[in-house]
């Protein structure tokens, strides 16, 4: 019951020391206010003031512009001067809206502008007796003293809106100072007023905080007889309030050498996981956030820990301490590893399984060409033509090629995801690589399209992998003459844009659907829209990793039954970081 009414008594004290700066921060707040819109007024009077200037800037424009078309003659001055006038009246009317809410202000523009109109009118009449008269030279003359007389007229009245402007900021701000004095007597009063609860609140805290002690005592017993790391900090971990037994257990170091050096644990922290570590403490002081890390002991064993952050809040609600509880996951991890392996065993025994059987699958129509076209030549009578045997021939010669390719494509792949696939760029005169692969694919393929080499560029030497170009191309190639009608033509595109080199295929086949697209680069996958047209579904993919082993990119543009581009963007010298 004591412990209740001196909760209420610490509540009520805080409250009331709440409600005294509350109230000192809200009359500041309204003063602040007050100054604001003070400033604010006077901005806009002083903006006022501008567009006043504004006018008489263009009337002078006008005069000026007046000036020089008598002295000279020139007609071009005139589009000066009717422009000016023109805009007089426009600007003098959005003062006056700009001015609408002062009385002050509208009453000297009603001053200000006959004074206007009238300099106004001498202009006009200057500008026309000159064009009646050019050599009138006396009334031109009276006429403008009559202007000047009129401009100081004009401006002897914005010195009196100027003077009233500087006049009434005075008096604002003596009524600003009188505020001032007396906000910050309110503003002792209420802070001495707020510290002697305080010090009422404090005593009644400080009695508390024995008891506190006492039951932190009975927390710590329990602490220290759990399995995970407990830890208490302050935000910036810059010193260990407390920190459990099981610190010595999991790292094997004094819970007295963290204390004494709240940072020293990073020490046996895994290099590569160090900066990530820091980089936690330092962005997630003040939220919750868990990290996993990798620690090395004493023995130069690693073990596994996962680390979660609690935030800790004042009474105020503040976030002024965080709290840590850490876990040895050693074995677990081990477990997923475990898994992990045995997964990507199997994922990697069904790549072989499916490799095996796709090979087997498309070797046997080119075994059998071989196969019976040999037989033929073997029993083919005397009879038989070299038109005849020849064809037979290129028969054999066509199925060992699509073979030999197959073959490179299964070995490429085959190195590519053992990470034995060499990226060895040398010298190569792109032009000419790309005009031999494109006479090779012609023969090879025996091809009834019409492909298109187009070079947009002189002829330069870069660094490339050969190898792997070839297999790019000869996949794009192959597949534009395969999805493509006969006598279509495909263009294969060379030019280099900055220090990169592009290629595009382009061709005007089947085309490829839009739900197609995201999975053009997976083992195996061929297009819902292929058809009985041959293919492994291996072609993309190891044209994508051939490309990212240039450092490049690959992308398409397609439309079913419209065509399809695929364009290749790579460094022209992979030694150089752009």
């Amino acid at each position: 019951m004591k412990w209740l009414v001196e909760r209420k008594t610490i509540a009520g004290g805080f409250g009331l020391a709440m409600v005294i700066l509350t109230l000192v921060n809200h009359f500041y707040y309204t003063d602040t206010v007050k100054v604001f819109e003070r400033q604010k007024q006077v901005e806009k009077s002083y903006e006022a003031l501008q567009k006043i200037r504004d006018v008489l800037t263009t009337l002078r424009d006008a005069e000026r512009a007046r000036r020089g078309y008598i002295i000279t003659g020139k007609e071009s001055y005139l589009g000066t001067y009717n422009n000016a006038i023109q805009k007089i009246d426009e600007k003098f009317y959005l003062v006056l809206s700009f001015t609408a809410h002062n009385i002050r202000h509208q009453e000297k523009l009603k001053q200000i502008k006959p004074l206007i109109d009238k300099r106004v009118a001498l202009i006009k009449q200057s500008v026309a007796l000159y064009k009646q008269n050019k050599n009138d030279l006396f009334t031109q003359i009276k006429l403008t003293d009559k202007g000047l007389f009129l401009h100081d007229e004009i401006w002897k009245i914005i010195a009196q809106m100027e003077a009233e402007e500087q006049y009434i900021l005075h008096q604002k701000a003596v009524e600003s100072k009188a505020n001032l004095n007396q906000l910050n007597l309110i503003k002792n009063v209420g802070l001495w007023s707020s510290f002697t609860i305080l010090f009422m609140v404090y005593w009644l805290l400080n009695k508390q905080l024995t008891k506190r002690q006492q039951s932190e005592e009975k927390f710590r017993q329990i602490a220290d007889n759990i399995n995970e790391i407990f830890l208490i900090s302050d935000l910036e971990l810059e010193e260990v309030l407390y920190v459990n037994q099981a610190y010595e257990k999991i790292w094997k170091k004094t819970c007295q050498s963290l204390y004494a050096n709240p940072r020293s644990f990073l020490d046996n922290i895994c290099p590569d996981d160090r900066e990530r570590v820091i980089d936690n403490i330092k962005l997630n002081s003040k939220k919750e956030s868990d990290i996993e890390y990798r620690i090395v002991l004493p023995d130069g064993s690693i073990r596994w820990l996962w680390e979660r952050h609690f935030p800790v809040k004042n009474a105020q609600g503040e976030v002024y301490r965080r709290a840590c509880v850490t876990q040895d996951i050693t074995e677990r991890k081990q477990g997923e590893e475990v898994r992990r392996t045995l997964a990507k065993e199997r994922e990697i025994n069904d790549l072989k399984l499916r490799f095996f059987s796709m090979a087997s699958h498309e070797f046997r129509t080119p075994l059998s060409t071989i196969l019976v076209s040999a037989q033929l030549l073997e029993n083919s009578s005397k009879e038989w033509t070299e038109e005849k045997k020849l064809k037979n021939l290129h028969r054999i010669k066509s199925a060992a090629k699509l073979m030999t390719q197959l073959l490179t494509d299964i070995l490429t792949l085959t190195r590519a995801e053992s990470g034995n696939l060499e990226f060895n760029p040398q010298p190569l005169d792109l032009e000419k690589f790309c005009n031999s692969v494109v006479e090779e694919i012609q023969v090879s393929y025996n091809a009834k399209q019409n492909i298109f080499f187009v070079s947009q560029c002189q002829n330069k030497i870069v660094y490339m992998d050969e190898k792997l170009l070839h297999s790019i191309f000869t996949n794009l190639l192959s597949n534009a003459i395969k999805y493509s009608q006969e006598n279509s033509d495909i263009h294969f595109i060379l030019r280099y844009e900055g220090e990169n080199a592009v290629f595009q295929i382009k061709d005007r086949g089947i085309g490829i659907i839009p739900e197609d697209k995201q999975q053009l680069y997976d083992f195996f996958y061929r297009g819902q829209n292929v058809g009985d047209a041959p293919g492994t579904g291996l072609g993309l993919v190891i044209v994508k990793k051939c490309v990212d082993l240039h450092g490049g990119n690959i992308t398409v543009e397609s439309e079913v039954q419209i065509g399809t581009t695929f364009t290749v963007t790579i460094p022209l010298n992979p030694f150089v970081s752009y």
